[in-house]
């Protein structure tokens, strides 16, 4: 395609069509704001917005009947607003230089822990005939980062609607059981450390904010939150390297062809760029942080408002929730017996 071709098509769609498709723009910013003020009024880490921009989609596309109109924004939402969602994403946590400061044990029970992720959902899915979209989904919010993971994999994969609740969804009703259950009984039983739980949560847990909130409500006397918590993070955000292997990967294999969206690289420039340009991150992640995390909630909301509920409670929903959770206990199950035998070879 020719460069005159490709500004035919971007002047199309910033003017032609976004006219034609305000209207489910409009409605889907709504949600993914309204999303996001939720989040901002409880100010619960586990209220992750783009979760719940997704769900408020899925339950007013379940009770409101949008003509078509309304629905072609919808379906134009998640095109416009996640590519440029990636990129902000790459600045604001793709920090080479933090990554590299991690504790080399760290990262190597981080890639185990990825690779038993990766292998299990893989495994289980094949075995319950999950949809291959709604695998790679799973395998991705799993292994990296819940909720963001699988926007940028559900673009990059051209997944459908019910591909991303039928993954997001039992993802997140998992890491539930996992930070309010799984992990605390883990640590009694094992008489865990600050340092264990923290490396456990950073490793294990689906989402951020999860890990966020097992440091802030660890169950481990004396364990010092103001320390740990930096750690938990630092090994949680090692995850987000996967997505440049698991977004061209995926996308290769739904295409058949071997594909790398144009917007990774973009992601991976951002990263670079912002890991050893610190003084303009100072300024521009503030900005970043927020701009993101609106425009992957509107992305969400648009999606959720496509979804159809009914698939949640289908065979095909209860499948993705036995894959995303045994999965899980497959990863915790590794983690431990690797953990263990590593730990000595931790330095603080």
């Amino acid at each position: 395609m020719g460069k005159k071709e490709q500004l035919k098509i971007i002047n199309m769609v910033s003017i032609n069509t976004l006219k034609q498709n305000w209207k489910g723009i409009l409605v889907a910013a709504v949600v993914g704001s309204t999303a996001v003020l939720i989040k901002e009024f409880f100010g619960s880490p586990i209220l992750d917005p783009l979760l719940v921009a997704l769900v408020i989609g899925i339950v007013l596309r379940s009770f409101v009947k949008f003509d078509d109109k309304f629905i072609s924004g919808f379906r134009l939402t998640p095109l416009l607003f996640i590519p440029i969602g990636v990129i902000l994403y790459g600045a604001v946590n793709l920090n080479f230089i933090k990554f590299a400061s991690v504790n080399p044990t760290f990262i190597f029970i981080v890639l185990i822990v990825f690779i038993a992720y990766l292998t299990s959902v893989f495994l289980l899915s094949t075995l319950l005939n999950i949809n291959e979209k709604t695998m790679y989904l799973i395998a991705a919010g799993s292994s990296i980062c819940g909720a963001s993971a699988i926007a940028i994999t559900s673009d990059a994969i051209d997944a459908e609607p019910d591909d991303v609740s039928n993954s997001l969804i039992p993802i997140f009703i998992s890491a539930l059981i996992g930070l309010f259950v799984l992990l605390p009984f883990l640590a009694a039983i094992l008489k865990m450390t600050g340092l264990d739980y923290s490396i456990m949560a950073g490793a294990l847990l689906q989402f951020t904010g999860f890990v966020k909130a097992a440091v802030a409500n660890i169950p481990v006397n004396g364990a010092n939150v103001d320390v740990l918590m930096p750690l938990a993070l630092s090994v949680n955000a090692v995850r987000y390297i996967g997505l440049l292997l698991l977004i061209p990967m995926f996308a290769s294999f739904a295409r058949k062809r071997f594909y790398i969206p144009w917007y990774l690289w973009v992601f991976l420039g951002a990263g670079v760029a912002f890991s050893f340009l610190p003084e303009l991150a100072k300024i521009l992640n503030p900005i970043f942080k927020p701009a993101l995390t609106y425009l992957w909630s509107i992305a969400m909301a648009a999606i959720g408002l496509n979804a159809n509920l009914k698939s949640l409670f289908s065979k095909d929903g209860l499948k993705a929730f036995i894959v995303s959770f045994f999965s899980f206990i497959i990863a915790i199950s590794i983690f431990l017996s690797m953990y263990y035998i590593l730990r000595e070879l931790i330095i603080l």
